[in-house]
């Protein structure tokens, strides 16, 4: 689901990236440590900034990242050309990724899977993609927030079968992921880190 155009001032401002670099990455760091020169692939790009901070932050080797909407692409590409052949953008949908499997060492979710109508498809998707002790870092909005009275009128969410830190943890634990590391705030929103069972 694209964002609105609220929603797309919000997380294309200096704040959000400010908020991306210094906390919500570090936490997931703290939670899951870094790549050591591994591939990632990040769902839902945006305009780049996560790709930066996979790189810089947690030192991959390489990032693949795609997002829903072609205008957030090219915000990337502009954001990310100095950065060689470490970066691949595309256009595409979470829920049906056009990659191999067990193609990658790390996989990571900004804020994305809320947005998501199948979400528990797109996690089956995560699962496929990361090899045998592969990595899915995730930050995530739950839905005490998304389904809000106020939140609901002012942002554009999926309404229906949406998720609180529990239910995440659950449906990753059913795709094959072993959290390794979470924390949550209030109910709102929270970072969670999942390990792919090298036996399933």
């Amino acid at each position: 689901m694209r964002l609105n155009l609220l929603e797309t001032a919000l997380m294309n401002n200096p704040l959000r990236a400010v908020l991306q670099r210094r906390i919500e990455a570090h936490r997931l760091l703290e939670l899951g440590g870094g790549l050591g020169e591994g591939r990632a692939l990040e769902i839902g790009c945006g305009r780049g900034v996560g790709v930066e901070i996979i790189l810089d932050t947690f030192g991959a080797a390489s990032v693949d990242a795609f997002d829903l909407d072609p205008r957030m692409i090219a915000r990337a590409r502009q954001r990310i050309h100095d950065r060689g052949g470490r970066a691949r953008l595309w256009v595409g949908d979470a829920t049906a990724l056009p990659l191999p499997s067990e193609r990658y060492d790390a996989v990571f979710d900004f804020g994305i899977l809320h947005h998501v109508e199948d979400w528990r498809r797109a996690i089956l998707e995560v699962r496929r993609v990361l090899r045998p002790g592969g990595r899915f870092y995730g930050e995530e909005v739950y839905s005490h927030i998304v389904t809000h009275p106020l939140w609901r009128r002012l942002l554009h969410h999926p309404q229906k079968d949406r998720f609180d830190h529990d239910q995440l943890s659950r449906a990753l634990s059913d795709a094959g992921l072993r959290v390794v590391g979470s924390r949550e705030v209030r109910g709102w929103f929270g970072w969670i880190v999942a390990e792919r069972s090298v036996n399933r």
